[in-house]
């Protein structure tokens, strides 16, 4: 492989040496729990990851950190010499992707609707952000808001975040030698594929998928109005151009009209655990900033102490 045909992203790909594996992520598309995948064949320390104080809503979330990955390098990590012995044809080099219609739906879910911290702050003046829903319209109203803000003067700003930056964008599949890209309807054919490689690469049996679920709310189909459905063509072109996707409607909406009133429950009850998580951390966080302090007044008065003896000893010396 050639350093011209690696994806733009530096921290995007994922590397297995041993077994000729490479993952270039594409987050909600299968990323958590592929990454948790290739973690365990790299021998990455679960412990390690659970470390983190950033405000991630679950154990499972905190793989996404990737400055806590030790082991595992990306394609950019590698030397000249190195990136040359990726061969696409003996090397299984994979991405996933996702209805970009259900891939947005299911990152404004969990990063807006449910109130992750980080963008509430991050896009804290806008007024697209969501609100806590009392009712099925309240949800495809503010879905569709957001939709919306996408071709206005917010668009930028948000697809600059890699969870609804267009898919194509990342995988820049017309320039990186892929063994096959894969719709997150054929995981059983990924693992299928990856399982063949791994054995012929002389490697342990896969370990299982991590489940990951953190959007409770199924897209319904009259959300996805023909004002909504064209911006996300819009926006999502190059998407469904390189993947095949025949429309900006989620093949996967349902035809209820509304949700339980259980379901509506629910989404109220994890804003309040991403609030409760978002506290948490930001303490922690405050804690560690502290701790740095403290540590960098240590050094300096160990090396004041240092130099004081210094002195004492050379004016003894001197007498």
């Amino acid at each position: 492989m050639k350093r011209s045909q690696l994806p733009p992203e530096p921290v995007s790909s994922y590397v297995v040496p041993q077994l000729r594996i490479v993952y270039v992520r594409t987050p909600k598309a299968a990323c958590t729990s592929l990454k948790w995948l290739i973690a365990e064949l790299n021998g990455e320390d679960p412990q390690h990851f659970r470390g983190s104080v950033l405000p991630e809503i679950a154990r499972s979330t905190t793989i996404h950190r990737r400055a806590l990955w030790q082991k595992t390098p990306s394609l950019h990590d590698l030397s000249d010499d190195d990136l040359a012995a990726v061969d696409p044809e003996s090397w299984f080099i994979f991405g996933v992707v996702r209805h970009p219609a259900g891939r947005v739906w299911s990152a404004w879910q969990s990063k807006l609707l449910l109130q992750e911290r980080r963008y509430m702050t991050r896009f804290a003046d806008e007024s697209w952000l969501p609100s806590v829903p009392a009712s099925t319209s309240d949800v495809q109203e503010d879905f569709r808001r957001f939709v919306l803000a996408l071709r206005g003067p917010s668009g930028a700003r948000i697809l600059r975040d890699p969870h609804f930056r267009p898919q194509a964008h990342m995988l820049t599949p017309e320039i990186t030698p892929y063994r096959r890209i894969y719709r997150t309807a054929q995981m059983q054919e990924l693992m299928a594929d990856l399982r063949e490689h791994t054995r012929a690469q002389d490697g342990p049996p896969l370990p299982d998928l991590v489940a990951s679920n953190d959007t409770p709310l199924r897209p319904l189909s009259a959300t996805f109005t023909d004002d909504v459905v064209e911006v996300l063509e819009e926006v999502y072109a190059d998407d469904l151009k390189s993947f095949g996707f025949d429309s900006g409607r989620p093949d996967n909406a349902l035809a209820a009209s509304e949700y339980e009133p259980s379901q509506l429950a629910e989404i109220d009850r994890l804003i309040e655990r991403s609030h409760r998580v978002g506290d948490l951390a930001d303490h922690a966080q405050q804690l560690q900033r502290r701790n740095r302090r403290l540590a960098a007044r240590v050094r300096k008065l160990e090396a004041q102490v240092g130099r004081s003896r210094g002195d004492r000893r050379r004016r003894r010396t001197a007498k």
